[in-house]
């Protein structure tokens, strides 16, 4: 088992080095798909997901400090794929998911200083019973975490679900049903919690396929819509979408003519768009896309090669770094350390399959 550890102050990763790629240690688990990840401040916890028909429950941490891997104690839950994960500040909470036995309720949290899980009230019948990775959100507000998407009525596109938010105390280990949304959930896209609101943006595959962005206000029980955007409403696949903390940055992406080179952001705080130079090539990303406090990094899956994109907001420019070990890697999650990008897992697609897994994790330092 894992040896247990005493809850410490975290210290910021700032020990210099060199810029570029730099593969990681063979991780104690098998490779996969579709896992959930957390970064703690200290370590990457990855959690489930898949290869070929087999669904993982295991997990392991990478401490990027120490370079070494450490296997987490066993789950309560069974192996799920597209599980969706918060990180408290104190524990891993991980709910919902799709297995070889159909979508999940049930969820657990993880506390790496204990090394130990601890079972969670399931996600409630009234809102359906399920949250999976594809087309379900989560956000941590630094109090509860709120949650909206898939929740599988079994009704519209991908099982649509149920329109209402929620929100999920590990105070309390108890759910709240929250203000039904206008829409279904994007299928595709990123959710991320502004201070005030959980902003969702992605795209809609139905037929009435386009590009949206919703805002839900907790305390209030409030949805808006986000007013249009400067990139248009076509459905696209693949796209960027970061929090500066100010701003929502998104761009790219594959709208099935091609990848687009487009990048705008949106200021919450005055409810407006604003355009943003365009990227020197089309790209599409994971949809992980990394803010470091200064630049958006996109991890390029398309017409760069797997080259990193780099958008410096203050100067607004455009860097192309050197080309990824791996290129073309999907559903693989990208974290940020505060001097590195973590990338392990996902896989590349073979003919019209996808996806062989990619075994090799690697860092990138911009």
């Amino acid at each position: 088992p894992r040896p247990t550890r005493p809850a410490a102050p975290q210290t910021p990763l700032t020990a210099p080095g060199p810029p570029g790629w730099a593969r990681l240690p063979k991780a104690p688990i098998a490779p996969r798909s579709e896992y959930t990840a957390v970064w703690t401040g200290k370590e990457m916890i990855v959690w489930g997901g898949y290869t070929g028909m087999t669904q993982y429950g295991d997990g392991a941490a990478y401490n990027p400090q120490t370079r070494t891997w450490t296997k987490i104690a066993a789950s309560p839950l069974v192996g799920e794929d597209l599980a969706m994960s918060v990180w408290t500040g104190k524990d891993m909470l991980v709910f919902g998911g799709s297995g070889n036995s159909g979508s999940s309720s049930k969820g657990a949290a993880y506390n790496p200083a204990t090394n130990t899980w601890r079972p969670l009230a399931p996600i409630p019948r009234s809102l359906g019973g399920n949250l999976t990775g594809s087309g379900s959100y989560a956000v941590w507000t630094g109090k509860v975490m709120v949650t909206w998407g898939f929740f599988g009525n079994h009704g519209g596109t991908h099982g649509g679900g149920s329109l209402a938010a929620a929100t999920y105390n590990p105070a309390t280990n108890s759910w709240t049903t929250g203000a039904a949304a206008p829409v279904q959930a994007p299928l595709f896209g990123q959710a991320f919690w502004t201070g005030k609101q959980m902003i969702v943006w992605g795209s809609s595959v139905d037929s009435h396929s386009r590009l949206e962005g919703l805002a839900y206000d907790p305390a209030t029980r409030k949805w808006s819509t986000l007013p249009a955007s400067p990139l248009g409403s076509a459905e696209r696949d693949s796209m960027l979408a970061a929090w500066t903390g100010k701003y929502l940055v998104v761009g790219g992406g594959d709208t099935g003519a091609g990848l687009q080179r487009d990048v705008a952001a949106y200021d919450p705080a005055n409810g407006s768009w604003m355009r943003l130079p365009d990227a020197p090539t089309g790209f599409q990303e994971n949809g992980y896309a990394i803010w470091t406090g200064a630049s958006v990094i996109a991890i390029d899956d398309g017409g760069s090669g797997g080259r990193p994109l780099t958008l410096n907001l203050t100067t607004r420019s455009w860097s192309l770094g050197p080309k990824a070990p791996v290129p073309g890697r999907q559903e693989a999650q990208e974290l940020w350390t505060g001097s590195d990008v973590l990338v392990w897992g996902g896989g590349v697609q073979v003919g019209n399959s996808c996806c062989t897994a990619v075994e090799p994790g690697y860092s990138y330092r911009p």
